[in-house]
């Protein structure tokens, strides 16, 4: 064969549910029979991706053409809990499909159709262009997700926008204090992971608080591991101290804080020995966390995880860290601020771009529920269809037992759109074949790094592979609505129209460059201190620092022979995702991890399986001894992103009441029992 052919470079991003979002040059043979992309080359002169991938998606290529991609739609022939297909036309999928819809619509109305979707191909047009069928049509629509909803909800009340500091300050030389908490960048967030320790070369001092011990703490100045979902007594700890010490920037509060008087009444008395207690901290490694604060107060920078707000009272559990920059005045300053995520930065120009992909103004607004509730909500008869699309609720989504005996509802016809068989198509009636976001021309939005970026698309050498617009672009066109406007395009004219649309400067960085930030590392977003709420301020409710309701804030009750239970996801992993090309660490997912001194206590052996019991499930698991996790915490990797996997996913033990905002679920709010087989 000849290797004779045409390099077509394209600019890609990886859309992904990742922090990173890197940015690359494809390089493809767009006459190759199959494998087009040849490589992903990572941007250089990007400063967020400076060159590297994380280690999940270095080889997106063998993801791309793996041979158990879906590569033709597929229809039930067996019971649904199992991936029995036989194969179909396309074309006989989208008409079954479109003859439901209109049997369904007919029957039980418009919205006893259901749309579930997420951030699996976390692209503009990928995520929210269907809305044009589904809202045209009348269809119900999940809101909010599964991950950092809670903490943009909580942080928006504050501050007037989630969003409020330039990640690049990390490397600004006026910060000298660098506080990590309930992140672990190095398996998160690689990218953050290297400017930090970029920082630490650059003479920053670093703290981490986190339950587990990461790889980062071998590189910092103390490390607090506390007890999960004990974050709030820590902060309610420092900024006691704080006021007591009289040191707090009295001027800022005045100046840019409403009701700071009423919080300061609220912590000015504590009960120091029941937070040492409920923490799992001592005296002496708090008191040295508030001394390193303030002598770098103006100089300190946190970047705070999303594993915070994973609680039941997850929003204000994240407020209530942010009351520590606020009082000390960490905000408007070179080196400073608050990092959770910067996607709130992009809203003003994104905000038309969404006007135009979902054309919401076209018909009624979508009826909705929380996405967080899929399993209570499909338990009830009211629906009797369901797409699902960038998203594996099977795995991802809480308390399976509810969620999986809603998906088996044998008067509920579920339509999957994906790239792979994974636990959700086990309770589809048609799977239709997804393309990847290479082969598709789409925008990207990042999440810890404010801008956009873009994917130029590729060829798919899958004729009956098609994108998430194209498939309700087919629907709508058996509908009886090819006429329509809303349904005309193909996705590369919207995404040219999206470019379009954009602000000049970002536009010609997108065509230059393949990308655009809007911040270098002087720029202060909000350095005037004029934050965009009702009247400028920084606003603190009545409800941040309110004691919690001990019926939910069960995790200071813990039995002595109970665990709290951490489920993070496998640094080789983005949730369910990618267990085609790492299947090396499928053993990783049948275990349970422990401290050992737990394992000791417990009078439990490693290596042997245990029971893994509470309120909502039980299952059995292989014990394995890790010396990170403090004392009293399990932890079972999220994700399993294994179909033909034995063990149980760990969201089996996770509780359907989701955060109280109901943005997203309280994933760690949760206690275990281990006992010997």
């Amino acid at each position: 064969m000849s290797n004779n052919f045409e390099l077509k470079k394209r600019y890609g991003t990886c859309s992904k549910d990742c922090y990173g979002s890197c940015v690359f040059i494809g390089e493809w043979n767009d006459q190759a029979p199959e494998k087009k992309l040849l490589t992903a080359k990572p941007l250089k002169e990007h400063p967020f991706t400076s060159g590297f991938f994380c280690p999940k998606f270095n080889n997106r290529e063998k993801l791309l053409y793996h041979p158990h991609r879906l590569k033709t739609a597929l229809i039930r022939s067996g019971s649904k809990g199992f991936n029995s297909f036989k194969q179909i036309s396309l074309e006989k999928a989208i008409s079954l499909v479109s003859e439901k819809l209109t049997t369904t619509k007919n029957k039980f109305g418009p919205s006893s159709i259901v749309a579930a979707y997420y951030a699996g191909n976390s692209s503009l047009i990928s995520h929210f262009s269907p809305i044009r069928f589904l809202g045209k049509f009348g269809a119900t629509v999940t809101t909010g997700g599964i991950c950092n909803e809670a903490g943009i909800h909580a942080l928006s009340k504050m501050f007037g926008n989630y969003s409020t500091t330039n990640p690049f300050q990390i490397n600004n030389p006026n910060n000298k204090l660098i506080v990590v908490w309930g992140s672990n960048l190095a398996d998160r967030n690689n990218h953050a992971y290297f400017l930090v320790k970029k920082a630490i070369k650059n003479g920053s001092l670093v703290v981490v608080v986190n339950p587990i011990r990461t790889k980062l703490v071998e590189n910092t100045t103390f490390f607090l591991q506390p007890f999960p979902g004990t974050d709030y007594l820590i902060a309610k700890y420092i900024m006691n101290k704080i006021i007591v010490s009289g040191e707090y920037d009295k001027d800022f509060l005045i100046k840019h804080v409403d009701n700071y008087k009423d919080l300061i009444a609220k912590v000015e008395r504590i009960d120091e020995n029941k937070i040492f207690h409920q923490t799992g901290l001592t005296g002496e490694i708090l008191e040295a966390f508030v001394n390193i604060l303030l002598k770098f107060q103006h100089k300190t920078l946190f970047i705070v995880g999303f594993g915070p707000q994973k609680y039941f009272y997850g929003g204000r559990n994240l407020n209530t860290i942010a009351l520590i920059q606020i009082f000390l005045g960490n905000f408007g300053k070179l080196g400073t601020g608050f990092l959770f995520s910067q996607s709130g930065f992009n809203k003003e120009f994104i905000a038309p771009l969404m006007n135009y992909i979902t054309c919401l103004k076209s018909y009624s607004p979508n009826i909705s529920f929380p996405l967080v509730t899929l399993g209570p909500s499909l338990s009830s008869n009211k629906f009797k269809m369901l797409f699902i699309y960038n998203l594996n609720p099977a795995n991802s989504l809480p308390n399976q037992t509810i969620l999986r005996k809603s998906l088996s509802r044998e008067d509920l016809f579920v339509v999957v759109l994906d790239m792979f068989l994974n636990e959700t198509t086990k309770f589809a009636d048609i799977v239709i074949p997804a393309k990847f976001d290479l082969e598709c021309d789409d925008l990207i939005t990042p999440y810890f790094l404010p801008g956009i970026s873009i994917n130029q698309g590729g060829p798919c050498p899958y004729s009956n592979c098609l994108s998430n617009y194209e498939i309700f672009q087919l629907l709508a066109k058996c509908n009886g609505w090819g006429d329509d406007i809303l349904f005309q395009e193909t996705q590369k004219e919207i995404f040219e129209k999206c470019v379009e649309l954009l602000p000049k400067e970002v536009q010609q960085s997108i065509k230059l460059n393949g990308y655009y930030i809007p911040f270098a590392i002087n720029d202060i977003p909000f350095e005037d201190l004029n934050f965009p709420t009702i009247n400028g301020k920084i606003q603190i409710k009545q409800s941040d620092l309110e004691l919690f309701d001990p019926k939910l804030d069960f995790l200071l009750c813990r039995n002595q022979n109970e665990l709290y239970l951490l489920s993070p996801a496998h640094k080789s992993f983005i949730h369910s995702q990618m267990g085609e090309i790492h299947k090396e660490f499928e053993k990783d997912f049948s275990k349970i991890f422990l401290n050992p001194s737990d394992i000791e206590l417990l009078g439990l052996v490693p290596g042997k399986e245990v029971l893994v019991t509470n309120k909502f499930n039980e299952a059995k698991f292989l014990l394995d001894q890790n010396n990170a996790l403090k004392s009293g915490t399990a932890l079972i990797y999220s994700g399993l992103p294994f179909i033909n996997a034995v063990f149980k996913n760990v969201n089996y033990f996770t509780p359907e009441k989701p955060e109280e905002s109901e943005k997203s679920g309280a994933f760690y709010s949760v206690i275990v029992k281990i006992s010997k087989i």
